[in-house]
């Protein structure tokens, strides 16, 4: 393949994953007003649910995750915490920051939704065969670890 039709193949795949992204957010956003949150803040209450245990997750290690900026985490966290979904308390081991917990309303408003997830998900790749699945997943992770990686060289750059 050129260089000129590696580009153009590159392009469309991104930007196919950018409107996907798009889409999705869109269908499943529908979904999640039945538990009165965004898709946003259903994949933020995951991800503490998850991954927060007992400890729950620090600002920092959100916004890693999810990939966002530490300005759109804390509006999250504001909007999220004013719903009574989370809640802050001191991190133990640095007296400067807070860990982000779910509280037993965010719980809730997961499970409100969980019965809905696998057919959601499901339904949107249906057309795809176990491999093809597959080989998306693994393209899809690599390229976001290609990403993260060019965004942490970026602002090791900036910060010299």
């Amino acid at each position: 393949m050129s260089a000129l039709d590696r580009s153009a193949l590159a392009r469309r795949t991104l930007l196919d994953a950018m409107r996907v992204s798009n889409l999705f957010d869109r269908r499943w956003g529908a979904i999640t007003q039945n538990a009165d949150i965004t898709s946003a803040q259903w994949l933020t209450l995951g991800l503490l649910e998850r991954e927060g245990g007992e400890s729950g997750l620090t600002p920092t290690e959100l916004c890693r995750q999810l990939c966002v900026s530490k300005q759109n985490m804390t509006g999250m966290i504001l909007r999220l915490e004013k719903k009574g979904l989370i809640e802050r308390r001191p991190d133990p081991h640095d007296r400067r920051s807070f860990r982000v917990m779910t509280t037993r309303e965010g719980s809730q408003a997961i499970q409100t939704l969980a019965p809905f997830e696998d057919e959601f998900f499901l339904r949107q790749v249906e057309g795809l065969s176990d491999e093809s699945l597959r080989m998306a997943a693994e393209v899809l992770s690599s390229t976001l670890r290609h990403l993260q990686s060019e965004e942490k060289k970026a602002k090791q750059a900036a910060a010299s």
